[in-house]
């Protein structure tokens, strides 16, 4: 019997083209302590933070960051994984979601004070107190195109409170040539192991792209394409370097009303029309693969002919996505087994969730969590 079940296992694998064992997190937001658990339950690391996971594969499906207080650690942690695992044989893909999109965008709603303070070095105030004369400069400016006055002590004040110490530091570090930024812009949004898909959010029915490598192309040109507008309307005097994403977008929307109205120059006009359309963009759009929930929360009866639709097309098995947490705040399989919802809401302080992680081994899915024994997991694939 024990033979019989090896060798359906060894048969199950092939089927899936896998070679390696895969361990899938989903969301960690800043958890960094949870996260640092779930690896070491599913024996990636050891207790001085070293690879112990052979010729694993750990697939980690984006949010990283935001709501919570441990993001620069979990991201450190992340990158230097991604350094060791090869030296054994492994690999360590990190990929992109929604909030490491939005931060190098530069939508700050949801970084805590700690992601700031996690930056913060001895000359913050100093670099702090530059940036608000550069910042009063551009804003006294602005101000008196649109017939406005200039900034106020009282502003000053309010503007030092939401701009703490680490807030530039952490703005250039994400930056196009920061260290965290440099590293992000370079991973991918969707990643293949056998018949398997790992992302964020989901691939809708109607993405464009008709393969994963397009996808990936198309989520880094328009990061890229995010770069050049933002660098082109700083020139140009229309945003403030640090701007956050909700202000950039008001400039550039007073700044278009003001040229339609005088007949404004047309490289300009046509930077802020790419600019203000950023709702078409797949890394904004609902249906594009950051942020797609179809699969997550509609349901299975009305759904299903869109997931066989999309795994057909996309010619794999199985989905594996983050960004929705199920109800359970468990690893939940939907579809007969054919997709897998495995943000389990790890940043408990604000999810009330639970560190886990999604393990394909042998041809077996199954959920691991801390001080639990792993569960056997259905997967029924398309035929």
């Amino acid at each position: 019997m024990r033979r019989a079940r090896l060798l359906l296992g060894l048969l199950l694998a092939a089927h899936l083209g896998l070679a390696q064992r895969v361990v899938a997190i989903g969301d960690i937001h800043g958890a960094y302590d949870e996260f640092l658990r779930i690896l070491l339950e599913t024996g990636l690391i050891d207790k001085e933070l070293n690879w112990t996971g052979g010729k694993a594969i750990l697939v980690q499906t984006g949010d990283v960051l935001d709501r919570g207080p441990g993001s620069r650690k979990a991201i450190d942690l992340l990158m230097d994984l991604a350094e060791k695992a090869p030296k054994q044989g492994g690999e360590v893909r990190g990929l992109l979601g929604n909030h490491e999109t939005m931060v190098m965008m530069g939508d700050m709603r949801y970084v805590v004070p700690e992601d700031y303070a996690a930056f913060a070095a001895p000359d913050s105030d100093q670099l702090r107190a530059k940036e608000w004369d550069n910042y009063f400069k551009y804003s006294k400016g602005r101000n008196a195109r649109a017939r406005k006055p200039a900034p106020t002590d009282a502003d000053k004040e309010a503007w030092m409170k939401t701009h703490p110490p680490g807030y530039f530091e952490f703005r250039q570090a994400f930056g196009p040539q920061g260290k965290y930024g440099k590293w992000l812009r370079s991973r991918d949004a969707v990643t293949q192991v056998g018949e398997m898909v790992f992302l964020h959010g989901g691939l809708s029915a109607e993405l464009p792209m008709n393969n994963i490598r397009a996808i990936n192309e198309q989520v880094r040109r328009e990061i890229g394409k995010m770069d050049t507008l933002r660098a082109g309307l700083v020139s140009r005097g229309v945003i403030w370097p640090y701007s956050p994403m909700d202000e950039a977008q008001r400039e550039a929307t007073a700044e278009w009303e003001l040229l339609q109205a005088n007949m404004g120059d047309a490289p300009t006009m046509s930077l802020l029309q790419e600019f203000l359309s950023l709702s078409k963009w797949q890394i904004i759009s609902a249906n594009g693969p950051l942020w797609y929930r179809g699969y997550a929360q509609g349901e299975e009866s009305e759904m299903a002919a869109h997931l066989d639709k999309v795994l057909r097309r996309f010619k794999i098995r199985y989905m594996i996505v983050g960004h929705t947490i199920s109800g359970s705040k468990r690893i939940t399989p939907r579809f007969d087994g054919r997709l897998f919802m495995i943000d389990t809401g790890m940043l408990a302080s604000y999810f009330q969730g639970r560190p886990s992680a999604l393990e394909i081994d042998g041809g077996s899915f199954k959920a691991i969590y801390v001080g639990e024994p792993a569960q056997p997991l259905a997967a029924n694939g398309p035929k």
